[in-house]
């Protein structure tokens, strides 16, 4: 009668450990009960332009005066962000310009600033050829992606495929039904989900990804319990034995 009570529990423990072990979910990050918005609402123009922000690094490139240059583009060696060569556009929107001091650039386009920069330039020096160049243009992709992390955004208009692409693309467990991108703005935390297995709307899901953007792609449901299974399996065969050895000793 002993035997048989102790068999019962430890068979009752066993099913509790491999139920907790297969009723353990994937933790994702930015889980909403709420429907998102759809792509729609995250869109942009055609006429996008990224316009000029307080905290931007910004190298200011005068073609044949390097005296009135920070970070050229036209010197020897390339310019990086960890150089420390550029001007921060301060937290009243303001670009420290050699010969030039402060001047108001929040808000302008890269194009806007440096038109108006050349014709201010343009009281010392004959026709200016100015070049603007931001540094911090980031976008964060995390998630079940091969290269997580900060990317930096190269052109204008870089799409979610592109973005996801310089990632490394999908991981294994990767959902891709569900992919999320989030933007913070003026009005506030704007968010969507788009479902990439479809061709149905791609055009439309295929979102410009701004500087500041993040990009997330959840897990699967399965990921834990694939992760899981060689203790499940582990258990299931010490479970097996106990009994083989249990009904040998009856």
């Amino acid at each position: 009668m002993k035997k048989l009570l102790l068999s019962s529990g430890l068979l009752r423990l066993a099913t509790v450990l491999v139920l907790g072990l297969l009723s353990s979910c994937t933790q994702n990050l930015f889980v909403t009960k709420q429907p998102l918005p759809p792509a729609a609402a995250l869109s942009v123009g055609a006429d996008y332009q990224y316009r000029l922000r307080k905290d931007d690094k910004v190298t200011i490139s005068v073609f044949d005066h390097e005296e009135l240059s920070v970070g050229s583009i036209y010197g020897h060696y390339p310019v990086s962000e960890n150089e420390g060569k550029w001007e921060l556009v301060d937290a009243f929107g303001n670009l420290n310009v050699p010969k030039v001091g402060n001047y108001h650039v929040e808000g302008l386009t890269i194009a806007e600033a440096e038109a108006q920069l050349e014709k201010v330039l343009s009281k010392w020096i004959v026709n200016p050829q100015l070049v603007i160049k931001v540094l911090n243009l980031e976008t964060t992709v995390l998630g079940e992606v091969n290269a997580p992390g900060k990317q930096r955004l190269e052109k204008e208009r870089n799409t979610l495929v592109e973005v996801l692409g310089k990632a490394g693309d999908f991981g294994v467990y990767a959902d891709k039904r569900h992919v999320k991108v989030m933007r913070q703005d003026a009005k506030g935390l704007l968010a969507t989900e788009v479902n990439l297995t479809k061709m149905t709307g791609f055009e439309r899901d295929n979102l410009v990804i701004l500087p500041g953007d993040v990009v997330y792609v959840p897990s699967k449901n399965g990921k834990q319990f694939d992760r899981k299974s060689p203790t499940i399996l582990g258990i299931s065969s010490i479970i097996s034995t106990f009994f083989i050895v249990f009904r040998f000793l009856q």
